[in-house]
């Protein structure tokens, strides 16, 4: 629906019935002659609104009574111009074989697609798209996983997905992309907080000992496959290729995303990119950008693949033990289980525009979401109950192989591993100053939930926090002077979930950054841009466990986090 203001509709009657608006000529325009033509009398706002209506009449099978109803819908014309309407469209004889009718319409294509295309670009999407449905109908029932039959329409369906999000996403170079963002300034920061994070995403191979430490402990195989594959896709991205297109091809391809059934689970195997990621534009920078680009097709191309090869395990799983994946509950709780294990947890309480500013605010929400799912879906009741048996067997497992690294780690470094929940290095190797953490980011999630449940130390009920440096207990609710409290430990804990662009204003307004350093234009634009794994590096160095750099630099680099405690200055003797 679209309102013309009525002097316009006056106009356009008047040129209607002077003939200065010819049916034959518009039926001869292309559809961005009759598009720039319209906007010469409706203006350009209604143009396209109005040459959409003409376009979708071309398409009726009664190509004449469309125009009339088109003519009659757009001004409201009186029955005498009407019939004088009528007579000038059944001397019409082009309209019977209208040169765009077998294609896409430019309007017409970009109202169904919901973004702007050219009439070319309509075309091959539909030619993208007919291939696809060719492909698909070659593959045999009987056709193996990866075969290639199988390969051949991934890798179209692949082609076709890509070539749409390029289009829907207005793909561009670096300059042209950096003068959009000049004219749009709230663009602009969204897309800075993005940028933000994928440079500091960068440089490393992190999935693995982050997101997807739970698949290396629920799914041993799974995970060691992928890692492996993961340095194939970096060498191939150093070499100019792209890594995923294969990557997509192949999980496009399997049976289980072919009959639907990864559809229904809601997986997340779509264009869109991991949260670490949420911006490709540094992979435009020349040089650089090859870089970025192997650290971002490992990161992406892992969580595809791990959620693909889960979720294959999951339905085989659960079709043996007589469990109907076409069922929606059973598909979604299987889902929702998979992709919490692969740090992509369900945010679905903001709206869109919510959920960008939420996106730019915190560095991985649905990774923090994801947390608190492994934790809690063995309880929720949402699920159905395989997918709760499921979820607690997973975290079983998750327990249990941490509490072994954990409990090998104190025999042979006794005190290595902390066992208390209240310090934030619980679960967490000590080897020196510096806490290797072996949980993907559970455990300071466990840290916050215990130093703000009511627990007993020496004979005593309180909220406490223990010093993972010194050993000392601090009540949190004493109220003594400069003392932390519980509302300290929460807020604390989701300053520290903040997005590099959101960390900054952060310091801002306190006057200090992270390291209590006053804040300046260089430290600022350093923090926004140097990757982690260069932070941590630093961090390291200027502690005594330099000696050990190899060993946490790779660590740091396959995403088991690292912190690193600063010794106290000695006092000065006189």
């Amino acid at each position: 629906m679209f309102c013309i203001p009525q002097e316009l509709v006056d106009n356009f009657k008047s040129k209607l019935k002077s003939g200065e608006i010819n049916p034959d000529k518009l039926l001869e325009m292309t559809s961005r002659e009759r598009h720039q033509y319209l906007a010469g009398v409706l203006g350009d706002a209604n143009a396209r609104s109005v040459n959409i209506l003409f376009e979708s009449k071309l398409l009726l099978k009664n190509q004449r009574l469309g125009i009339l109803n088109w003519a009659k819908k757009i001004v409201g014309l009186k029955p005498e111009v009407l019939r004088d309407m009528v007579s000038k469209v059944n001397r019409m004889t082009k309209v019977l074989e209208p040169k765009e009718l077998d294609a896409f319409l430019e309007d017409l294509a970009s109202q169904k697609l919901g973004f702007d295309v050219t009439f070319n670009e309509a075309a091959k999407i539909s030619q993208l798209a007919k291939d696809v449905v060719e492909k698909k109908t070659k593959i045999p029932e009987s056709s193996p996983a990866r075969s290639s039959e199988r390969l051949e329409y991934g890798l179209s369906l692949t082609m076709f997905k890509e070539y749409v999000g390029k289009l829907k996403l207005g793909e561009k170079t670096f300059i042209e992309a950096f003068k959009n963002y000049i004219a749009h300034p709230f663009r602009t920061l969204e897309e800075l907080a993005g940028v933000t994070k994928s440079l500091l995403s960068t440089l490393d191979n992190s999935f693995f000992g982050r997101q997807g430490i739970k698949t290396l402990y629920t799914s041993p195989t799974i995970w060691g496959r992928n890692f492996i594959k993961s340095w194939t896709d970096i060498g191939k991205e150093f070499k100019g290729q792209n890594a995923m297109i294969p990557i997509k091809a192949d999980i496009y391809s399997r049976p289980n995303a072919i009959n639907g059934k990864y559809e229904r689970m809601k997986l997340d195997i779509g264009l869109g990119g991991e949260e670490a990621f949420p911006s490709s534009l540094p992979g435009k920078i020349p040089l650089l950008g090859r870089i970025f680009k192997a650290a971002e097709s490992a990161f992406n191309g892992a969580a595809l693949r791990m959620r693909a090869d889960l979720a294959d395990r999951w339905i085989k799983i659960a079709e043996e033990q007589g469990v109907n994946m076409l069922d929606k509950t059973e598909a979604l709780s299987g889902g929702q289980v998979v992709n919490s294990l692969t740090g992509r947890g369900k945010i679905s309480m903001f709206t869109p525009s919510g959920q960008k500013f939420v996106n730019a605010s915190i560095f991985s929400i649905k990774f923090l979401k994801s947390q608190f799912d492994v934790l809690t879906q063995p309880f929720n009741r949402n699920l159905s109950p395989f997918a709760r048996k499921q979820a607690a067997t997973n975290l079983l497992k998750i327990v249990g192989s941490v509490a072994a690294i954990n409990t090998i780690a104190n025999l042979l470094t006794p005190g290595s591993a902390e066992k208390d929940p209240r310090s934030s290095g619980f679960l967490r190797i000590k080897i020196g100053g510096t806490r290797i953490d072996t949980t993907g980011g559970l455990a300071s999630v466990l840290t916050v939930a215990s130093r703000l449940t009511p627990t007993i130390h020496n004979g005593k009920w309180g909220f406490w926090s223990k010093n993972p440096v010194t050993g000392q207990f601090t009540d949190l609710t004493s109220g003594k002077y400069g003392q932390s409290t519980a509302l300290d430990i929460l807020e604390n804990f989701w300053e520290g979930k903040l997005s590099p662009l959101a960390g900054l204003f952060r310091d801002v307004w306190k006057g200090t950054n992270y390291e209590r350093e006053k804040v300046t234009i260089q430290n600022a634009i350093t923090n926004l841009v140097t990757p982690l794994s260069i932070q941590n590096f630093q961090q390291i160095m200027d502690s005594p466990d330099s000696d050990k750099i190899l060993m946490l630099m790779i660590m740091e680099g396959l995403g088991f986090s690292t912190v690193t405690y600063k010794p106290k200055p000695k006092p000065l003797k006189f």
